[in-house]
Formats: C-alpha cells, sequence, structure tokens
C-alpha cells in the first residue's frame, strides 16, 4: 500500500528557501548560493558583524572575497566592467571597516584606494554572485558581499539555496500577491471625503496604501496618482526633494478633479530603502547628482518595479485613468500592465536651493518632464 503524498503546507519549498535567504542577510547571517558544480557562501557586508566576519575569512582558507556590482566598482575606481559581478580579493589584515568604505556602505566613502587589492573583474562565481545580489536586493540591502567559493554540498548550519531558485523566485517580488489589511474612513485637511485602504503583499511583506479621495467612477477615466514613500519629504518637510509638495499637491488635486485615487507606494529613495537614500544624499553631498550616487552602492539609477501599482488599481476596480506624474515610465509601465493610461496631468512643483540639483537630475537624466518652478527658498 503506497504512502499518500503530504501536501507541501508551506508551500513551495524553493520559494521558502528564497524568503529565508533573504532575511537571514538582513540579519547578518551567512548564506550558501550553489549550481550543480559550485556554491558560493555570502554574507552581506551591510550587516555582517566582527564575529561572522572573522569566522567567514577563516571557514575560507585565507580564499574570502568581496563581490560587487559592476557598477560600484567602476565607481571605486576598482574596474571598467559594464556589468555582472566583479570580486575584490583583500589582505588577511584588512579591518571590515575598510572593506564597508570600498563598497560604499561607510558614509563620506567616495572612493578608497584600491591598490591593496586584487581585483578580477569576470569571476567563475559570477552566476552564483549575481544570484546573491538579487537576494540582497530583495531584502532592500547594499549589493555587496563578503564570501568565498566551496563546494555545492551544503555547509553545516548555513542556509542554502540552489541558483536557478533565486532566478525563478526573485521575480516574485515584481508579481504581487495583494491582501486588504483594513480600511477606514479618515478625512484629510484638502479632502474631506477620503478612505484609506491598507493592503500587505504577501511575497515582500511591504505595506502599500491607496487613497481613495471622493467617490471615484471606475466607468471614467479616474485621476490617479502614484506617490512612492518618502519619510524625508512626505513626513518631516525635507528640502532636498519635492515629495511632500507633490505628495499634498497631488491630493488637493485630485479633490478639485472630483476624486480619485493616490496610492502611496512603499518604494522609499525609488526602491533602495531609507538607509540607502541617507547613504546616497551623503554622496550627492559630495558632488554626485541623485542617478549617480545611487550607481555609486550598486544600484540602478531607480529601483522600482509598477507591476505593485497595477495590482492595486485591479484591487480597486479601477482599469481607465488619467495620471497625475512628470514621469513618463509610469505611463509606460502602468499601459504595460493592461491600465488605460488615457492622459497624463502634470504635476507641478517649486525648486529651492537644497533640491534644484536632484530636480534638474530628474529631468535630465531621468526623463521627467515639467520643470519646478523656482522659489525664493
Amino acid at each position: 500500500m503506497s504512502t499518500p503524498t503530504r501536501p507541501e503546507i508551506n508551500g513551495s519549498p524553493a520559494a521558502l528557501a528564497f524568503d529565508r535567504a533573504v532575511d537571514e542577510l538582513r540579519r547578518g547571517r551567512a548564506v550558501q548560493v550553489s549550481d550543480e558544480m559550485r556554491g558560493l557562501v555570502v554574507a552581506a557586508i551591510e550587516t555582517i558583524q566582527a564575529a561572522l566576519f572573522e569566522r567567514l575569512a577563516a571557514a575560507s582558507g585565507g580564499r574570502a572575497v568581496m563581490l560587487v556590482t559592476a557598477e560600484r566598482a567602476h565607481a571605486a575606481g576598482l574596474s571598467r566592467q559594464l556589468s555582472g559581478a566583479v570580486s575584490v580579493a583583500f589582505p588577511a589584515s584588512t579591518d571590515l571597516e575598510r572593506l564597508r568604505a570600498l563598497a560604499g556602505v561607510t558614509p563620506g566613502a567616495a572612493t578608497v584606494d584600491g591598490a591593496a587589492f586584487d581585483v578580477d573583474p569576470a569571476p567563475k562565481c559570477a552566476p552564483l554572485a549575481a544570484a546573491a545580489f538579487q537576494l540582497a536586493k530583495a531584502g532592500r540591502l547594499v549589493p555587496a558581499l563578503i564570501g568565498f567559493e566551496t563546494s555545492c554540498a551544503a555547509m553545516p548550519g548555513v542556509m542554502a539555496i540552489a541558483q536557478g531558485d533565486v532566478v525563478e523566485h526573485a521575480p516574485r517580488f515584481g508579481h504581487h500577491a495583494l491582501r486588504l489589511l483594513s480600511r477606514a474612513r479618515v478625512p484629510l485637511a484638502d479632502a474631506l471625503e477620503c478612505e484609506i485602504a491598507v493592503f500587505g503583499d504577501e511575497h515582500s511583506l511591504a505595506e502599500h496604501v491607496a487613497v481613495v479621495i471622493g467617490k471615484p467612477d471606475p466607468e471614467t477615466a479616474v485621476p490617479v496618482r502614484l506617490h512612492s514613500a518618502c519619510l524625508t519629504g512626505d513626513l518631516l518637510g525635507s528640502l532636498r526633494c519635492d515629495c511632500g509638495e507633490q505628495l499634498r499637491t497631488a491630493v488637493a488635486r485630485i479633490e478639485a478633479l472630483g476624486g480619485g485615487v493616490l496610492l502611496y507606494l512603499d518604494q522609499e529613495g525609488r526602491g533602495i530603502g531609507l538607509p540607502n537614500k541617507l547613504r546616497a544624499y551623503v554622496l550627492q553631498d559630495g558632488g554626485l547628482d541623485t542617478v549617480d550616487a545611487d550607481r555609486h552602492l550598486g544600484f540602478l539609477a531607480d529601483e522600482r518595479s509598477y507591476d505593485v501599482a497595477a495590482a492595486l488599481l485591479e484591487e480597486l476596480g479601477i482599469r481607465r485613468i488619467r495620471l497625475l506624474t512628470n514621469n513618463p515610465q509610469k505611463i509606460t509601465a502602468l499601459r504595460e500592465h493592461g491600465l488605460d493610461v488615457t492622459g497624463r496631468l502634470p504635476l507641478v512643483t517649486t525648486s529651492n536651493t537644497h533640491n534644484e540639483r536632484y530636480l534638474r537630475a530628474k529631468h535630465e537624466r531621468a526623463g521627467h518632464l515639467d520643470l519646478a518652478e523656482k522659489s525664493g527658498a
């Protein structure tokens, strides 16, 4: 008599391994990414502590390296490689903080003398490193790792995941499983008839907010604003960006148009998270613009995906919209996800001496439309 197959209670083991590997890196632990031939044991340089750094160095037998993206290696003057992973071997006496500076994690470290490091712009472990970078980015960590190559056999006490499982499940963070968590009437200063709904993403654990103003009619083109969270601008009134002004202007504009939806997306710092946004600010103070600062840390110029916005609008039963935006990429992305974007409503703000370089970079390098108007601030 055959034994009945037991169901996978928590779902796909590969998906679970992906989630757990991301969590391990965020907690400062090592994980192992493997293919059929070799393994790569890595820890995120942002979260690794001195004790684990020493244990990794000892376990590697002197073969530990730092792995960074080609963008970061180029920014640090280590390599002219345009894509992929770059391996940086370091002397055994190298201090962890020096490696953090080299990776761009330490504030103010724009460039570091790389003469003491042995750089390999095309390491054999590059595919495994690329998978590990995906895990780090899924955890909103700087894609820079300390690690060493090993066999494909799992190491005791180290969370292991197959490279193929990373490649398969990393896109889940762009395919959102949304669940309505709560909903309530919340009168706003600029929109008294307003309801706020919070949706949880079961994959990324992010929480996104839909601000429904008035009673938008889904049979018409609903005014919609996609607003990425910005703690410094939205809450604290930072003058380094125009996010807070955009947020308040959008609410008032949607109210004046008779109602619509503002989606408040958990995408701080164009998707890199608050700690990395502040690191980018330090680099901007050193002369880089907002695009180059993000690349200097090993990220793309914009790490956001607008799949979640399309999914949220679908949850709200909205398919035809007029988009309040200065960013043509948002229009393109929503149309690619099947939304009927019938038009664009510009969102003009005011610039000041603290954010004019940032706004100019968005216009000249990121293709944003409608430059902000100059204020006296």
